[in-house]
This record gives structure tokens, C-alpha cells and sequence, in this order.
């Protein structure tokens, strides 16, 4: 039932407010805990420990010599203690003291200014894993799903695809190995997002800031984006094929069509499976004109009840944003947006044709205004078409929408149906769309009919959007693996784009490629990318950090020869016209992170205290490493370059711009020689990248480089990055096996393909302003790569495709 007035779940909270877990056994607490701790840089508490410090003794210590009536006491009084002492910048782990009453009380007056969060697994995973007897797994149920009445948030913890296929005997429960982090990698990143959504952390100081990165700006701020519609019945029966909803779409929409007391956990669940295939925002809607939702025989206040039961549900596993029905009681929905936290509401209306109201009518402008005034952040109006003639009456109301006076929420307006094809072509924000991974068995009038592959082609054909010329420019390009990716993403897009590389590369070429009025941009490689630096227009903030660029866009004229604002020049990315200049933008450092990320065992979590970074090479990739590691957090980098004044003149630059950046004038340090001894001082490095070049570019080594070893005594491990693929083993690939293999130190070793896939990934998004198909790009490399070997067997393609895409 919805919540009354006196027990709405607040969910806008102090950014610092403590975040609490709760949950059975087996849910994940203790590592999502530590997963959480780290992503927020906070202070983590477990229950466990909390216990023993307070009282001297373990839990089962306590227990043995006290009796089971004073332990559970005194567990109840250390766990409200431990939450009323640590209430802000703390991570909290509560243990099975939630699951008493006076805890659960206790924890929803904590949820007033603070996040608690529900954990929840499959029962059958739970089971398997600590060998519990059916009548334990039937208490636990009974129990668990009190938790919803103490906690303002939910995430449903899914299994790893490494960790499924694994059997219980196989998943090591130590935390600091190697396999326990590579278990970790997808729950890790799900709920790192998860827990920066709902505190606001990094909400204000982005990792990409720009207008032209789709991570920054959000779908509704963006030109012609699409929702995948998915039906939570469909994901019952199966009909959805997750892997391929990778692409396709900017948003998943989820539609709750049915809703009984199981379906809050089978949503739950479905949310979180959409969000990691999907890697994109999710839109929450709810169909009550089913069968599925309520029924005949409840009321009308019943089922106004039953919605806002399902719109509750949705703010609490903090989706992106959350459509509401205009037409529902309005003191519940100046609640729902009240409690929404930082979901957005979209506030929805779907005229009928029964309704006899057409977009010309005074009332479709007053309901805008309405859900304006209400408070939703985007509002969507759609109507059945009767006729073609509806499709340009509706872009004469977004017109009139759009020339309102001031500041307005974006407005999202099509005809549904067959006949309104049209208008959803046209609409810009966020059209539902449908997707061939998604087999639709029964026909209904308001599902989407075209694909994001449909409507973007579309709009190629109709000229309003253009095709381009797309290039990469350098040396030794001839092997480069960009053209395949792209053309690939381009055709599955349904972009008439070309990405090729120009017949007589150089930077007079550059000059002449560069202005004509289809460039869409390039990908720049050795040795033009400090070169070009200094013909650009303006850059990134990133570029301009780093010192090098590896991407030029153009930066296009208005019809008076004026340049458009680098925002607008975003949402023109698909559209020929004048060139005035080239902006520059380096997605290096981007595929460094990334790898850097996915591959770092929890062990070696990033510490300005304590990790140390380690770049081999002083050129523009060793550049784009270096910021890297400071992008992750890492205040101590060293840098070894055969030339020592590059070494020491990349050192400067970075110091300079971290003395007024990251309040440090000392981050890299240069190390003179491979002879050298590891600085006393410091901590061994747990993040080594290796820069040097398979081609020699000036007086750079080629990539033969081994690592003394005396640089090599972290005890923990850590990851190696080598950028040369060329050959893909190279001898600090092999050196770093067999030190591996002879020491049983945790080094997670990453060759040169990793990264060339990540940074063409999020190059390539960056070029278009589409969402990248990451498994057909990955894909289209490794069948493409012909090594010292010849090519990868299918069986190695597999396995680099579940590494690269986890």
C-alpha cells in the first residue's frame, strides 16, 4: 500500500549521510560493503567487528558464555549504538539484528536521514552456498522481506557470469585474491553505480565534464534518443535476449504489467539484470489498463493504492526515472515526487481516441503546464493516431512547447500506433522503440513498432541528418583495427557514415580532409598527437590536462558564419556543414581507467595513502596513463622513459597542473634508471602501465621492455597495462607469467587489445553521439586481429569478449 504522509521514505539526503545495509545471510553485505566503502571513500563498519570491540568478545564468544536472552540484548543495543555513533561518512553492515523488531524500528527512523539499503540474492544461490536446510531457507523467507519496512532502498545482488557457472566449493571466500576480484568485477561496477546515484556522490565534479561524452549529459539533453521497451511479463517468460540490449537504445524503459506479492523481488531483480546488460539509464512505467494489475474486483481507490504501491517500489531501487500516470489521485502524486530522491518523474498522459481531444486542443498545453507545476522533471503526452494528418499536428504542439518563455521541462510527444511512426521518427527525447532482442508474442496497439535502427535511418533518409566522413590519421595505421569497429557500429546503427584511412596521410591531407563540410571527425594516432594539439580551436579539459589528443572533431558554422556553442555543436554531431575549427578530446585515458578498473582486485583499491603508479614511457600514451591513475585517485606516480628529459619534462607538466588541481605539487616522480632500487620511502606500484611503442617513434625503445625486479615487490600484485598488440605477447607479458606463476603474487595482466577496444568504444561515442554496440565492436576486433599466431580460435574469442564486456 502507499506509504502515508507519516511514513514517506525520504530519499534526498545529506550526500554525507552514512549508507547502511541490510539483509539475510548469504545476501552480499560483507562485500558489497566493501565495494561501497570504497567507491564512496568512506570508513567501513561491520556489525562483527563493531561487536567485538564494544564488548571484547566474538559474537559466538558472547553467545557461548552468555546464553542466547543476553546476547540478543546486547546485540540489539551494540547495533543501535553503532548506527546512532557513525550516522555520516560511514559504510554499515548490519547483521542479523535486523531482523528483530526493535532493530527494524530503529532503522526506519534512521531512513529519514540516511540511506538503508535491502540486499537481496536468489534463495537457491543463498542456499547452495551456506548449505542450508529447507526449513532455514523457509524462516529466512518468511523473514527477509520484513526488511522493506525498515530500508528507503533496494538492490537485488545478481550473480556474476564468472561466479554462476562456478560451484559452491569453487568460490574462494578471501577477498584478497585474485579470483574473489575477478567474481567481484560485474556486482562491483553495478553497485558502485548504484550507491553514487543514490548518495549524489561525484553528482558535481563529473570524471568527463563534457557536453560531447554521453555519460555527462543525460538522454532528455541529447538529440533523437530512444527507450527500449521491455515488459516485466516478457522478462518472465524469457523473451528477452540480455546480452543484446547492450545497444540499441539511450534508455531502457521497463513496463511493471503485472504486480502481485512476489512481484516486488521478480521486478527487483529484473531492474538490475536490465541495468547490467543495458549499462543505461532505466525508465520505470506501469501498465495498470492489464489484467496482470489489480482486477475486477477491487475499487477504484484499491487500485489507485495498488499504483502508488508499484510507483513506490520503483523510487526505491533508485531508477533514473520513473513515469507517473497525470491522471492518479494528486496528493499521491505530490508525494511520489516529493519521495523521489534523485530519480527524475516523468508525468505521462495517453489521449484515446475516445477522448476526441487532438493536439490542437487548449488542454493538452494545461495538462504540460499541470505536470510543470506538479513538479516532474520531463513530461510525455502521447496519443493513438487516427490519422497521418496527427503526426504534423504533434510537431506544431512540441513546437509551441518548445517556445515557451524560460526554462521548461523537456517534453516528449508522439502518435502512437501505426500510423504515428512518423512523429516518433521526429520526436528528439527519449522515443520508445523496440528491439530485436525482445520477442514481442502478442500485439498490443500502445507497444512500439520501429527500432532505434529504424528511426535513425529514417532520418538519414529524410536529410536530417547527413552522412560523414569519419578518418584516421598517422603512422603505421595500415593494421589499425578502428576501421572494422566502425563500420560495424555504423551499419548496426543505421548511420550512413564512412571511417577510412586517407591514401596519403599527413597533416596537409589533414587540413584539407578537416574542412570539408562532411567531416565528422578523426581518430589520431603516433606521432600527430601533440602536433595537432596546437591546431585546435579548443579542447577538453582532459586534453588540455593531458598534453596530447587522440580525437578531432569539427566544430561546425551558423548560417552567419558564427560558431555554435560547443553544446549545440554536440546535438549537431550527425549533420554536415561549414567547418570553422577542430576540437580535440583524448579517450586514451578513458580506455586506461576503464581497464585499470575492471581488472583492480579490492585488495589494491585505490588510495591516495597508499597505491602507487607506475608508466613506463614519456609519449602520449604514458601521458594519458599518468592522468589516468590521477583521474582514479592515485597521488603517487612514477615514470621511467629511456630519454630522462621526457621523463622529467612529462613530470613537470603534471605537477604543474596538480598543484592547482589536486592540491599536490609532487605526484609523478621520475625514476633515472632500470638499476635504480625502489624508493625506500614508497609503497611497491600495484598499477604498472607499460607505453612504450611496437613501432619506435623517435628515440623511443620498441616495446621489448622487461621490468627490473626489484620493482616488482608488492605483495599484494596489482595490474599490468601493455599498449603494444603488436605482437599481443610481448616479453613483459611473458616476464610478468612467469613471476606470477613463481611468486603466487595476484598480478591481473592486460594486453594492448583491451585498451585499443575500450578507447575505440568510447571514442566512438564521442564522434557520433550514439551509444557504442560494445560486444559487435569488440567482436569485429578480435576476429580482425591477426597475430604472431594468425587469428584467435573461437573458444579464445569468447572468453576475451566475457573479459572485456563484464
Amino acid at each position: 500500500m502507499p506509504q502515508s504522509p507519516g511514513r514517506e521514505r525520504h530519499r534526498k539526503l545529506d550526500p554525507d549521510a552514512s549508507l547502511v545495509l541490510v539483509g539475510i545471510r548469504g545476501c552480499g553485505k560483507r562485500s558489497l560493503g566493501f565495494v561501497a566503502a570504497t567507491a564512496l571513500k568512506r570508513r567501513y563498519i561491520t556489525e562483527d567487528h563493531y561487536f567485538k570491540q564494544v564488548t571484547g568478545l566474538t559474537r559466538h564468544e558472547y553467545l557461548k558464555r552468555f546464553g542466547s536472552q543476553e546476547f540478543q540484548q546486547r546485540d540489539i543495543e551494540i547495533l543501535k549504538a553503532m548506527l546512532d555513533n557513525h550516522r555520516s561518512r560511514c559504510v554499515i553492515e548490519c547483521g542479523l539484528g535486523s531482523l528483530t523488531r526493535p532493530v527494524q524500528e530503529h532503522l526506519r527512523l534512521y531512513s529519514v536521514t540516511n540511506p538503508v539499503v535491502y540486499l537481496l540474492r536468489d534463495m537457491a544461490r543463498i542456499q547452495a552456498l551456506l548449505g542450508l536446510e529447507d526449513q532455514s531457507v523457509k524462516l529466512l523467507c518468511e523473514g527477509d522481506p520484513l526488511h522493506r519496512t525498515c530500508s528507503n532502498f533496494e538492490f537485488y545482488n545478481i550473480e556474476d557470469r564468472s561466479s554462476m557457472s562456478a560451484q559452491p566449493d569453487e568460490v574462494t571466500p578471501d577477498r584478497r585474491s585474485v579470483g574473489y576480484s575477478f567474481k567481484l568485477k560485474e556486482a562491483k561496477e553495478d553497485f558502485t553505480r548504484f550507491v553514487h546515484f543514490i548518495t549524489g556522490a561525484n553528482m558535481d565534479h563529473s570524471s568527463y565534464d563534457s557536453p560531447f561524452v554521453l555519460l555527462e549529459t543525460p538522454p532528455e539533453n541529447r538529440s533523437f534518443t530512444h527507450a527500449i521497451f521491455v515488459r516485466s511479463s516478457e522478462m518472465i517468460r524469457g523473451a528477452v535476449d540480455l546480452c543484446e540490449l547492450e545497444s540499441g537504445g539511450d534508455a531502457i524503459e521497463l513496463c511493471v504489467d503485472r504486480w502481485n506479492t512476489e512481484m516486488a523481488s521478480i521486478v527487483s531483480k529484473q531492474v538490475s539484470l536490465l541495468r547490467r546488460s543495458a549499462r543505461t539509464p532505466i525508465i520505470f512505467s506501469i501498465d495498470a489498463s492489464l489484467s496482470g494489475i489489480g482486477s475486477g474486483v477491487l475499487s477504484r481507490g484499491q487500485l489507485c493504492s495498488l499504483y502508488f504501491e508499484i510507483v513506490e517500489h520503483g523510487l526505491r531501487l533508485a531508477v533514473e526515472y520513473l513515469a507517473i500516470d497525470l491522471d492518479q489521485d494528486e496528493s499521491l502524486l505530490v508525494e511520489a515526487v516529493h519521495n523521489r530522491g534523485r530519480t527524475k518523474i516523468i508525468g505521462q498522459h495517453i489521449f484515446e481516441p475516445s477522448s476526441h481531444v487532438t493536439w490542437e486542443d487548449e488542454s493538452c498545453l494545461s495538462l504540460y503546464l499541470e505536470a510543470e507545476k506538479l513538479g516532474c522533471q520531463l513530461v510525455r503526452i502521447l496519443r493513438v493516431a487516427v490519422e497521418r494528418e496527427d503526426n504534423a499536428a504533434v510537431a506544431k504542439f512540441t513546437n509551441k512547447i518548445q517556445s515557451l518563455p524560460g526554462k521548461h521541462p523537456p517534453i516528449i510527444a508522439y502518435n502512437v500506433g501505426s500510423l504515428g511512426r512518423t512523429s516518433q521518427v521526429f520526436n528528439s527525447t527519449l522515443t520508445s522503440v523496440t528491439h530485436p532482442a525482445v520477442a514481442r508474442l502478442t500485439d498490443n496497439r500502445m507497444d512500439p513498432l520501429i527500432t532505434s535502427r529504424d528511426a535513425v535511418q529514417a532520418l538519414f533518409h529524410s536529410y536530417v541528418l547527413d552522412p560523414l566522413q569519419f578518418y584516421i590519421l598517422g603512422a603505421s595505421v595500415a593494421y589499425s583495427l578502428s576501421p572494422v569497429m566502425y563500420t560495424a557500429a555504423f551499419q548496426h546503427c543505421g548511420m550512413n557514415h564512412t571511417y577510412t584511412i586517407p591514401d596519403s596521410p599527413s597533416l596537409t591531407a589533414l587540413d584539407q580532409l578537416g574542412r570539408d563540410p562532411h567531416f565528422g571527425g578523426a581518430s589520431v594516432v603516433q606521432p600527430w598527437r601533440v602536433q595537432i594539439f596546437q591546431k585546435l580551436a579548443s579542447k577538453s579539459r582532459h586534453a588540455e590536462a593531458i598534453g596530447a589528443i587522440n580525437t578531432i572533431m569539427p566544430l561546425r558554422a551558423r548560417a552567419d558564419g558564427t560558431m555554435f556553442p560547443l553544446q549545440e555543436q554536440a546535438s549537431r554531431r550527425n549533420q554536415a556543414g561549414p567547418v570553422l575549427g577542430w576540437y580535440g578530446e583524448n579517450t586514451d585515458w578513458v580506455g586506461i581507467m576503464t581497464c585499470m578498473n575492471r581488472n583492480l582486485s579490492p585488495r589494491n583499491a585505490i588510495s591516495p595513502l597508499k597505491t602507487t603508479g607506475l608508466v613506463i614511457g614519456a609519449g602520449g600514451m604514458g601521458r594519458a596513463a599518468i592522468y589516468a591513475m590521477l583521474r582514479l585517485g592515485c597521488r603517487k606516480i612514477f615514470i621511467y622513459n629511456r630519454t630522462l628529459s621526457r621523463a622529467e619534462n612529462v613530470a613537470r607538466h603534471f605537477n604543474s597542473w596538480a598543484a592547482s588541481q589536486v592540491g599536490s605539487t609532487q605526484v609523478v616522480h621520475v625514476l633515472k634508471s632500470l638499476q635504480d632500487e625502489w624508493p625506500s620511502n614508497t609503497c611497491h606500484p600495484c598499477l604498472i602501465a607499460s607505453c612504450v611503442p611496437a613501432d619506435p617513434d623517435q628515440d623511443e625503445p620498441p616495446a621489448n621492455f622487461e621490468m627490473p625486479m626489484q620493482w616488482l615487490e608488492n605483495p599484494t600484485g596489482g595490474v599490468v597495462l601493455e599498449f603494444a598488440y603488436k605482437p599481443l605477447e610481448t616479453p613483459l607479458l611473458r616476464q610478468m607469467r612467469r613471476f606470477r606463476g613463481e611468486t603466487g603474487r595476484p598480478w591481473v595482466l592486460v594486453d594492448g587489445l583491451d585498451n585499443v577496444i575500450e578507447q575505440a568504444i568510447a571514442q566512438f561515442e564521442l564522434l557520433t553521439g550514439r551509444k557504442a554496440p560494445r560486444r559487435l565492436m569488440t567482436l569485429e576486433a578480435l576476429h580482425n586481429y591477426v597475430g604472431e599466431h594468425g587469428h584467435f580460435d573461437e573458444e579464445s574469442i569468447q572468453a576475451r569478449v566475457d573479459g572485456v564486456l563484464c
